[in-house]
């Protein structure tokens, strides 16, 4: 059995999703835009490939000999800090070139000046991993409570000093790109901070920062930010759009990956259903074309499969489409999965009862007044009934027994029991 990882493409040869196109685009409008700064959205739900979008332009970047960096706010859990593991991760690849190593350690004293203020005390050594060591805190706290207006000045002049160790980096015509990636893993708050701490770092400088990120997650960081002043909002502002404009010059909404075309990525890894139309219609119906998604589901069928045949199922082509069915309702319709564990019947009756209707239209609330009270929920559920009782659709009613046995199987098997918190 072959498992799907979840890393992102980093070389054009795998790029299966064909994202090439995107990635050309993009650097092409990037490549010759001025004046810098410039900030870049690419834009897109959880699991839809925007590190690997991001991977493949750093690719081409580093091919060109342009500077990079990347930055995964998500590994800093204390929102303070967050600012400054951005600045310290561009000052490490800084301090490697001997010429903008001066210009490095004067950022690094601005920059714990700037973290003693935030009220980080003797932790602000944090924000230079060590350039500047905790007893140079120390004496920059006696020197901020003695009001030191020199010092102060010193802090004012983060924005020119760090415009002036960019141009010495990458040179008066080069530029750094800075690449932000899984916004979407912060806590709001995280997030928050981050966007906001691109305002230290933008200024004058010859800088491109790309974010990746997921709107519902801004939407949230917005919402979080300024509360009830968005009671009475538009529906657009509410979203995060009013607030990205005031962050980013150019969004890209990353364009949904088309279903055959995970078919074709994913097939070869799938335990005997690679070429079976009925099933790759079954898992579009019931899981979209999200490709973290996809592969978690080929991951999570093969180890199902593999448990269900060592126990003596016998997995014929019918078994194999219930069994992916089962697994979709474990994932997407956690309410029903729980239904079924109790009570077995509830597959065929609400199947029955999705096909009679779909049959005769003038008697649905008749049909609707027979289904047992457990089943009501679910009576309306368009994406359940596209899932289980489409016209012409090969999934049959599983027996009772059948319903068990796979219950059991998919309960020993590892995997996401439901949606985990990225998956909404």
């Amino acid at each position: 059995m072959y498992l799907l990882t979840d890393n992102p493409v980093t070389e054009p040869a795998d790029d299966a999703f064909h994202f090439g196109p995107y990635v050309s685009m993009l650097h092409a409008a990037v490549e010759r835009a001025e004046p810098l700064p410039l900030t870049v959205g690419v834009l897109g739900s959880w699991g839809t490939g925007k590190s690997s979008l991001l991977r493949l332009w750093e690719h081409r970047l580093k091919h060109q000999q342009v500077r990079t960096i990347w930055f995964n706010p998500w590994k800093y859990d204390r929102k303070v800090e967050v600012w400054a593991a951005l600045l310290h991760t561009i000052l490490a690849e800084m301090e490697t070139e001997r010429g903008s190593r001066e210009k490095a350690l004067r950022l690094a004293k601005a920059a714990t000046w700037l973290s003693v203020r935030a009220g980080l005390g003797t932790a602000a050594s944090l924000a230079t991993g060590g350039v500047v060591k905790s007893g140079d805190v120390e004496t920059m706290l006696t020197e901020l409570a003695e009001g030191d207006a020199e010092q102060y000045r010193q802090i004012n002049r983060f924005e020119n000093d760090f415009r002036e160790a960019v141009e010495e980096f990458v040179g008066t015509d080069g530029r750094l790109v800075v690449f932000v990636d899984d916004l979407d893993r912060c806590t709001p708050e995280s997030a928050m901070t981050v966007l906001e701490s691109l305002k230290l770092f933008l200024g004058e400088s010859r800088c491109v920062f790309v974010l990746a990120l997921d709107l519902d997650v801004l939407a949230a960081v917005a919402t979080n930010k300024f509360g009830d002043a968005f009671k009475d909002a538009p529906a657009e502002v509410v979203s995060g759009l009013a607030y990205l404009d005031k962050i980013v010059q150019l969004p890209f909404f990353l364009p949904d990956v088309s279903f055959d075309t995970l078919r074709s990525a994913f097939a070869p890894y799938v335990v005997r259903a690679e070429d079976d139309d009925d099933f790759w219609e079954l898992l579009r119906r019931g899981l979209g074309t999200n490709p973290r998604r996809l592969k978690r589901f080929v991951n999570v069928f093969n180890m199902a499969s593999g448990i269900a045949g060592d126990a003596g199922m016998m997995l014929d082509r019918a078994l194999r489409l219930q069994l992916a069915a089962l697994l979709v309702i474990r994932s997407r319709h956690r309410d029903f999965f729980h239904l079924l564990a109790a009570e077995p019947t509830s597959w065929e009756t609400l199947v029955t009862y999705f096909r009679r209707r779909q049959d005769a239209s003038d008697t649905r609330e008749r049909l609707r007044l027979s289904l047992p009270p457990e089943l009501e929920p679910f009576a309306d559920d368009r994406t359940l009934e596209a899932l289980l009782a489409w016209r012409g659709g090969p999934v049959a009613v599983p027996s009772v027994e059948t319903v068990r046995s796979m219950i059991t199987t998919v309960r020993t098997t590892a995997g996401p029991e439901g949606p985990s918190s990225e998956d909404r």
